[in-house]
């Protein structure tokens, strides 16, 4: 738009606001917007609300769909549209008929590439014991399948920070002396400077382990194979210890869609 930030174009997280009463157009994550509907009930500062990746179903964005459903008999110009490429739509559909029947769905086809899914479990059918196998050594067995059946790039997802960790240090010794191997770590706490290296031209073969970052807030260019172990750090909200947490769960159905779609 070759406006300046904060403009017409602004954004507000949670320790930042480049937004102005200028701003048409106004990013922001689910938590901030429903900590408005504290101050601003019936969200009159918008006519028009995106909610992106609603395939995710986190709590915030379970509270929004509800919230918003309530409220649009009350604000019949209000204009509500979720976006994901994997939600159900015709769930979705039914959950916002308010009596004329569902919401109207519409489809945008993009471009799309075949992809190969192979499950790879831990324990092996074939064994005598069920003793569980390393993960991170079974990572690096899924990267080296991978580069034999499908050179390129590769991304593998891991829960968190530490796991990302443990899984670059694995694979940077199984590819101790190979030459033209790049290892790259990805997830929130890293510098701006190191997330950009994903992004810069390179010779040979790079192996990115992120975070659902990699799902959720940007897409890495070139990725030729995806590894996923299928779990993520979820946080979640304990009664009995009155304790929020980081816990590592199974991913959906829909976030393991969206990791396979990571394939370009």
């Amino acid at each position: 738009l070759g406006a300046p930030l904060g403009g017409a174009v602004g954004y507000k997280v949670r320790f930042g606001d480049k937004a102005s009463p200028e701003s048409l157009v106004k990013l922001m994550t689910d938590g901030i917007l429903l900590a408005e509907t504290q101050g601003d009930r019936h969200l009159n500062q918008y006519d028009t609300i995106i909610i992106d990746e609603a395939h995710e179903r986190s709590l915030n964005i379970d509270f929004l769909l509800g919230y918003l459903r309530n409220l649009l008999p009350r604000r019949p110009d209000l204009k509500v549209i979720v976006t994901s490429a994997t939600i159900d739509p015709e769930r979705f559909a039914n959950h916002f008929d308010l009596g004329a029947g569902p919401a109207p769905v519409i489809e945008v086809s993009g471009r799309t590439y075949p992809v190969d899914i192979r499950y790879r479990p831990l324990v092996d059918p074939e064994a005598v014991t069920e003793e569980t196998g390393d993960l991170y050594e079974a990572v690096g067995e899924a990267v080296d399948e991978c580069e034999r059946e499908c050179p390129g790039d590769t991304l593998v997802f891991m829960p968190g920070e530490r796991e990302i960790r443990e899984t670059a240090e694995t694979l940077r010794r199984r590819y101790l002396g190979r030459q033209g191997v790049e290892i790259l770590p990805l997830y929130a706490r890293l510098s701006p400077q190191d997330q950009q290296r994903v992004f810069r031209p390179h010779r040979g073969k790079r192996i990115v382990i992120a975070t659902n970052v990699a799902e959720t807030s940007l897409t890495v260019p070139g990725i030729r194979s995806v590894v996923d172990p299928g779990t993520a750090r979820l946080s979640r909200y304990s009664a009995r210890s009155k304790v929020q947490g980081l816990e590592i769960e199974p991913v959906s159905q829909a976030s393991a869609n969206q990791h396979a779609g990571q394939v370009r």
